[in-house]
């Protein structure tokens, strides 16, 4: 009886280790995606990664999760919009002629909102009661995914870019302790 109670512990616990993983994986593989296809100038396409990961998500959270997850990448949507355009209005981002339609934020940007929504309650879950910590992680983590983006031709950022790049940073310093509210809200 002990026994098949650590296995039972053990293997939840493995399950839980999985999911994490897959949360992760999916994220980063839809933000490569969308880089890649954005660079090419496949901007119709470039959307499409982030809601694969977002339809893999679904699939395999539990039943009575999907519907809340899908409201937070709903949600996301128009955070993401707002996060955007203020990068945008305030010259820290650009976008190539035909990634946007009349001077909004790109699609593509706005799935990579919903992929990021993601991970709100899977692998960033711990950072939900710790928003002091998320908006550092915000003005920390999202600089350098923007810059690798320029590195790799999905976007340019304005000069100076270490300016450009602080903006993103306090941006994101409000914007992702936002998510993470809105994903306590929706539980």
């Amino acid at each position: 009886s002990l026994v098949r109670g650590r296995r039972a512990i053990v293997a939840a616990e493995l399950r839980g280790c999985t999911v994490v993983l897959l949360n992760i994986i999916l994220n980063y593989a839809a933000w490569f995606g969308v880089v890649t296809l954005s660079a090419r100038g496949q901007f119709g396409l470039a959307v499409l990664p982030s809601l694969v990961a977002v339809g893999i998500h679904l699939a395999v959270t539990p039943p009575l999760r999907r519907r809340p997850e899908l409201l937070l990448c709903l949600a996301a949507i128009l955070l993401g919009l707002c996060v955007e355009a203020i990068n945008m209005w305030a010259g820290a981002t650009q976008y190539a002629a035909g990634a946007s339609i009349a001077g909004a934020p790109p699609l593509f940007m706005l799935g990579l909102w919903m992929a990021f929504a993601t991970l709100a309650n899977v692998s960033l879950a711990w950072l939900k009661n710790r928003l002091a910590l998320a908006a550092l992680f915000g003005a920390v983590a999202a600089a350098p995914s923007y810059y690798a983006g320029l590195k790799l031709g999905a976007l340019v950022i304005g000069e100076p870019v270490w300016l450009s790049l602080g903006i993103i940073g306090a941006v994101w310093a409000v914007a992702f302790p936002a998510l993470l509210l809105i994903a306590r809200r929706i539980g």
